[in-house]
């Protein structure tokens, strides 16, 4: 890793808090709360089982949720992995994080939906408190789930509460089953990020155009949109183009990518083309457990394959800092 990489300044717009825990957490909350499931209790064991590995079942690489979110049922298993969160990126040379959590899967006890967001929401105020960063927490509706109106109105009961986001498989739960709450979204201006990758140009299609969503959840396939000849950019669909031309954010998780199949390696990845074609791409971590990264690492990896410098980088993290959705004034002081 390049030595300026870990001391710039950097943002991250998708992270999702029950897939950043750290593994010595894990296995102190298990215990703590007699939770049995974790298939080891030795962290080198349970780091590599965690990992998604390419030939494995969808199902056994989404286990690892269920792990995590098992021991996130509590209010103060809540606070802490969201403080130790905005430790560990402040730690990485974060100054501006977003994370991003579906509120309704930490109510398996005895918790209510309100008591998980406020959970969250102090440890993410004490967090900006003791370590500077900027911070704040999306709520996730899950695709597959048909809850998602009553996550939205967590949104507007919740004044801290920066965005909504609908996450969960994407092949067979469009995002238009889903309607009624992203129209109650726009219509009390909460903010909206939708998970749109797979499903290409339907998916990107139904978040920007019909959903009007101000971002994209990863969005690395919409390269596929997009034809260069004689050195002209077109574009195969109207929302490819809308998204180009309005320079609507992308989320890329490109260490994430890898792992899910969506490509072979960091340098076969669209981020490059999708940046020097001049798409507002920015660069994040998904989740740092599951992929066993940090943003100093998914910036040094975007920066060897593709030959970008300093100057990338801060253009780079000032875009994601601009598309972030906390209060406008807390974010200008790091631009």
């Amino acid at each position: 890793m390049k030595s300026w990489i870990k001391e710039i300044p950097k943002a991250v717009l998708h992270d999702h808090l029950d897939g950043g825990l750290r593994v010595s957490t894990l296995i102190e909350l298990a215990k703590q709360q007699g939770y049995e499931d974790l298939p080891s209790k030795d962290e080198v064991e349970l780091k590599a089982w965690i990992q998604p590995k390419p030939n494995q079942t969808l199902a056994l690489n989404l286990e690892a949720w269920a792990h995590t979110i098992g021991v996130m049922q509590d209010k103060d298993s809540l606070y802490r992995v969201t403080m130790e969160a905005l430790e560990d990126l402040y730690n990485d040379g974060v100054v501006y994080a977003e994370l991003r959590f579906a509120p309704l899967v930490h109510c398996q006890k005895d918790l209510s939906p309100s008591d998980v967001v406020n959970a969250v929401v102090n440890g993410v105020k004490d967090g900006m408190d003791k370590y500077g960063i900027v911070s704040g927490v999306i709520l996730c509706g899950m695709r597959q789930e048909n809850n998602s109106e009553s996550v939205v109105d967590l949104c507007i009961k919740h004044d801290d509460i920066i965005g909504f986001d609908l996450a969960g498989p994407e092949i067979g739960f469009s995002v238009l089953n889903h309607k009624n709450a992203c129209k109650k979204a726009l219509e009390n201006d909460i903010a909206m990020t939708l998970h749109a990758d797979w499903e290409v140009p339907e998916g990107i299609n139904e978040v920007i155009l019909q959903s009007k969503a101000k971002r994209i959840g990863h969005g690395s396939q919409i390269i596929n949109d997009v034809e260069i000849k004689n050195n002209n950019l077109s574009f195969k669909n109207k929302a490819a183009k809308y998204v180009f031309e309005n320079k609507i954010p992308l989320e890329i998780c490109p260490t994430s990518n890898i792992q899910c199949g969506a490509f072979n390696s960091i340098p076969d990845h669209s981020f490059g083309k999708l940046y020097k074609l001049g798409f507002n791409v920015t660069i994040n971590t998904d989740n740092r457990l599951m992929s066993d990264v940090s943003m100093s690492e998914e910036v040094s990896n975007v920066v060897d394959a593709f030959d970008l410098n300093q100057e990338d980088i801060k253009r780079i993290t000032k875009n994601t800092i601009e598309a972030g959705f906390v209060d406008l004034e807390l974010r200008k002081k790091l631009l």
